[in-house]
């Protein structure tokens, strides 16, 4: 099963790259964050005749999360944040999740704090798929380690150590970052970032214990951010055997 994850960043603007994703590389299913629209708005009826069916949670103008799936979709919740920010299912015979976390803004601002208790509490409610076969996938905001992100001794919003304490608390919980060594998934679209490859690597795919036995693979689709008007994330695949 290959699984997709992808800050589209407004899901109106990337609908041909999103056919192009689902031509090229046929994911059972597809992760969305940053979608920017409310429900009705919804370019549904794209997406379903690309053969997914649809969980969504939006809102205007910002956030939003969303699953597509070849495969029906059941116990779908995205009760986790008052915000559009996180939708889960159970798909395929699987349990997978899309998160969209708060960026932050800025250190030590009112919005920093908040993302900081966002994580905590995510931490703290991802223990009831400790046991499940369960994929998460999304845009973290934080590039974990230093190296995750193009400038040294970065300190600023996405690399600070309080920020990198979260992640890590993500990751003592029992769930890996399975694609750690894969590369930077985010540049500017300032500054001919992409071209310089000055990036950080803000999306990530977590698997428990029991998904990490049945990991195959996984990379940063860089192809797709090299299309025509691109989202300034690329999007991020893993295939489990199931």
């Amino acid at each position: 099963m290959k699984v997709v994850s992808w800050n589209v960043n407004s899901i109106r603007a990337r609908l041909e790259s999103f056919r192009v994703l689902a031509e090229r590389y046929s994911p059972d299913v597809v992760l969305l964050q940053e979608t920017r629209v409310e429900d009705h708005a919804f370019p549904s009826e794209f997406i379903e005749d690309l053969g997914y069916n649809l969980a969504i949670k939006g809102q205007k103008a910002r956030n939003g999360v969303a699953i597509c799936s070849k495969f029906p979709l059941e116990e779908v919740n995205s009760d986790f944040s008052e915000d559009a920010r996180y939708i889960e299912a159970f798909t395929g015979g699987i349990f997978v999740a899309s998160v969209y976390v708060p960026n932050g803004q800025e250190v030590d601002c009112p919005q920093y704090f908040y993302k900081l208790e966002f994580l905590k509490c995510f931490v703290e409610y991802l223990k009831k798929f400790h046991q499940e076969i369960f994929v998460l996938g999304g845009d973290f905001n934080v590039g974990p380690y230093p190296h995750d992100i193009y400038i040294k001794n970065y300190d600023g919003i996405a690399g600070t150590q309080r920020e990198r304490d979260a992640i890590a608390c993500l990751r003592n919980s029992g769930f890996k970052d399975i694609l750690e060594k894969s590369g930077y998934t985010w540049w500017s679209y300032r500054q001919r970032g992409f071209k310089k490859d000055n990036g950080f690597r803000l999306d990530q795919f977590y698997l428990n214990h029991e998904t990490q036995k049945i990991f195959k693979e996984g990379c940063v689709l860089l192809d797709i951010r090299k299309l025509n008007r691109p989202s300034d994330h690329a999007p991020i695949m893993c295939e489990i055997d199931r």
